[in-house]
């Protein structure tokens, strides 16, 4: 015989948006014993202690409106999520803990003990503090999850759960919120359970890709530099006449490409490819584009360069050419990019033919890169999800089903590396969590 244990509120997945709606619906509810945490793994918030590099960017300081401009399809979704817990309040919730905060470049926010664990365990001591009910190495038997009404005609939802105590336990829970992350990071728990769950509750699921992606790219010239970066260059694709681009870092790897500006570009350059990880068939999964182009001085034009080279040619005649392109690359890679364009490192500038020189130029504007495969492992969230249009944008219930919500990476929209998608964490969190303590 099952036992029964009913609750105001059951939240499935213990990441950050998990927490922070439980926190929030508790705080609004005035306790959280009537509300259970419920995660698969033996510890709250694994993913979360990754972010940042382990040191937690926490939010980005770019202004609303200017973050939404990310989303595309999804700012009009994303936006009264932001606006109802933005970055200030995120971290209001954190210093009136006691934790500090600094910024860094591109308005990146991280606690000045610069360790998730900090973030975690406030988290945690807010969950103890509300006496919120917290079920872990327990994983929710998405099929078997019914909605009915109860004897006093109230909706309430059914389901089973699985732990080490009590092997098909059942829950009883009035309303339910889903927190289970993407299928990124997939050692941390985020293995797609919510896509799951929301086809038995009749929700279509949109593509599911991966996001913040590295690029394998097959030139054994380029990975023996691996470990170097390249600073504030642009990287791009077309799209028909169009140009996609992404300023920022780039870092060689002993693979092909990574850092900002390509993790950025492989949100941008997916959102528009034919892919889908939960294909059976993954040879049917295209790329929009398989070159990528890197501009190497996106402040200059090809004209500007040339110019440049033809002023100074006379008062560097006797320089060697890979010398003087140091006012151009950095040291370490300019032997790489003569050999790239077929022009001899020793050559000095007064030997350098007119054909050299537009070589030069050309390439130092537009480097092409085929990538020959995402590298799946390395990516950070997951791009797709649950049909934005099948959840109500101010509260994140079911437009299908009563009582049930979604919160976090389960939802569409995925944000650039930066501390953006942790924040959409906690303030779809916090949103979900208001909406399901006013309804009760």
């Amino acid at each position: 015989m099952n036992i029964m244990n009913n609750y105001k509120i059951a939240i499935i997945g213990g990441g950050p948006s998990g927490m922070m709606a439980a926190i929030k619906a508790a705080q609004d509810l005035g306790s959280g014993e009537e509300i259970v945490l419920i995660e698969k793994n033996d510890t709250l918030g694994k993913k979360l202690l990754l972010t940042g590099g382990g040191r937690c960017n926490i939010v980005n300081n770019t202004p609303i409106n200017e973050q939404l401009k990310y989303y595309n399809k999804n700012k009009n979704f994303t936006k009264h999520a932001l606006h109802t817990l933005p970055p200030k309040k995120i971290l209001a919730i954190f210093e009136d803990a006691g934790i500090s905060f600094h910024e860094e470049d591109q308005k990146r926010v991280f606690p000045d003990d610069e360790d998730s664990e900090v973030i975690l365990d406030i988290l945690e001591e807010y969950l103890d503090e509300l006496k919120v009910e917290i079920l872990l190495e327990t994983e929710v038997d998405a099929e078997s999850i019914e909605h009915e009404l109860n004897d006093e005609m109230k909706p309430i939802f059914r389901f089973n759960i699985n732990n080490e105590i009590d092997a098909n336990e059942a829950i009883i829970a009035e309303k339910i919120i889903v927190a289970t992350g993407g299928i990124s990071y997939q050692t941390t728990g985020s293995t797609g359970d919510g896509y799951k769950l929301a086809k038995h509750m009749n929700h279509t699921i949109t593509q599911i890709k991966p996001g913040l992606v590295s690029f394998e790219v097959e030139d054994f010239l380029l990975t023996t530099l691996s470990g170097m970066v390249l600073e504030n260059v642009e990287v791009s694709f077309k799209d028909k006449k169009k140009k996609i681009k992404e300023k920022g870092n780039v870092l060689i790897s002993h693979n092909g490409l990574t850092g900002p500006a390509i993790i950025n570009i492989s949100n941008k350059l997916l959102e528009k490819s034919n892919y889908d990880l939960l294909r059976e068939n993954d040879s049917e999964n295209e790329l929009f584009k398989e070159i990528i182009t890197i501009d190497l001085c996106p402040d200059l034009t090809e004209e500007e360069i040339k110019n440049r080279i033809t002023k100074e040619t006379p008062i560097n005649g006797t320089t060697k050419i890979k010398n003087y392109l140091k006012v151009f690359l950095p040291s370490n890679f300019i032997d790489y990019f003569l050999m790239t364009i077929g022009v001899s490192s020793n050559k000095t500038m007064a030997s350098i033919t007119k054909k050299d020189k537009n070589k030069i130029a050309q390439t130092l504007k537009a480097m092409h890169y085929k990538i020959e495969n995402l590298l799946i492992d390395t990516s950070k969230i997951t791009i797709g999800g649950i049909n934005s249009k099948e959840i109500n944008s101010k509260t994140l219930e079911s437009k299908f089903v009563e009582g049930l919500y979604f919160v976090g990476e389960v939802l569409e929209m995925a944000g650039p590396t930066g501390g953006y998608n942790l924040e959409i964490a906690f303030s779809t969190g916090y949103l979900a969590g208001q909406e399901a303590a006013k309804s009760l």
